[in-house]
């Protein structure tokens, strides 16, 4: 497939906190099948030596920092960032990735014309989920969401006037924004995921799931939490390592068979992706420190001990 000239149409926005390797990942990804698009780097104040060093190598305007005190949250300055990148959107559309995502495959106009058509169809649609499911949550996404093949997405079935309605899917942090809508609505990032959740059911109609979607979250991945590592974490960057859990990227045959499929198939991240070490865990968890049961176990007993 031929990359398509954006024209100013898609921004891609990573949000970063020492991993260097993973951030790295995400670029690479984002060059190869998005290199039309713009692209900045929020990062959250990262001391890590390598990442430091490797941001520093990035074009000017590529990097944003935000201001030393935003990182006390939970969620670091992530949240924050994300309301940053969104003020200062210049394209249509806004993709928000994290660093341990990774662009799948190429993207044609046939993928820019149905991302249109999604939005068109529902003036009241705000946020498109561009992500593979998980298929841990295929239970749940079957009892939500379904196939709609006129638009070619996943969509919520209940009307407004139907209690299903409320727990609707309204919104993930990773996702396609539609930057002029959420402008006119005043959205304003709040800073957790499902106070995001909570506000967009408020203010959008529920957010449609794209049938051939083209991000999706690198398994076994590195955690922090209040920006440090337990010992379960610190014993499974040993044990699991540091290195990215790297997908192979989606061939032209892939891509096509993906798009041709009926809905009746859907779009579990299991049934389409593979990562480049065949040692990784299916079906894949997300989190390095539930790679082996014990290691979760500890994870676990932690976070108890520490509410204490």
């Amino acid at each position: 497939m031929a990359a398509t000239d954006l024209n100013g149409d898609v921004e891609v926005a990573i949000f970063s906190y020492n991993r260097p390797a993973y951030l790295k990942n995400c670029v690479a990804s984002v060059q190869r099948h998005l290199p039309q698009a713009r692209l900045r780097i929020f990062d959250d104040n990262s001391d890590d030596p390598e990442l430091i060093a490797y941001l520093a190598t990035l074009p000017d305007g590529t990097v944003v920092q935000p201001d030393k005190q935003s990182g006390h949250a939970r969620h670091g300055g992530l949240y924050p960032n994300m309301q940053r990148a969104f003020d200062s959107a210049t394209a249509r559309y806004l993709l928000m990735l994290q660093d341990d995502t990774q662009v799948v495959r190429e993207l044609d106009q046939s993928d820019f014309d149905a991302i249109d058509t999604v939005f068109s169809d529902d003036p009241n649609c705000a946020f498109l989920a561009v992500t593979f499911l998980r298929g841990a949550r295929a239970t749940r996404y079957h009892r939500l969401l379904t196939p709609d093949t006129t638009r070619g997405v996943y969509d919520t079935p209940a009307l407004p006037d139907q209690p299903d309605y409320a727990k609707r899917i309204a919104y993930f942090d990773i996702s396609l924004w539609h930057v002029e809508r959420l402008r006119k609505a005043q959205w304003q990032v709040q800073n957790s995921e499902h106070d995001n959740v909570l506000q967009a059911r408020a203010m959008f109609s529920a957010m449609p799931h794209l049938a051939a979607p083209f991000v999706f979250h690198v398994p076994e991945v590195p955690v922090y939490r209040h920006r440090t590592q337990t010992l379960a974490a610190r014993l499974a960057r040993r044990i699991v390592g540091t290195d990215p859990k790297r997908f192979v990227p989606m061939t032209s045959p892939e891509v096509a068979a993906m798009k041709a499929r009926d809905l009746s198939h859907w779009p579990i991240a299991e049934d389409f992706l593979i990562c480049v070490d065949p040692k990784v865990r299916r079906p894949f968890v997300y989190k390095d420190v539930k790679r082996h049961w014990w290691l979760a176990l500890l994870s676990k007993l932690e976070f108890k001990l520490r509410r204490r």
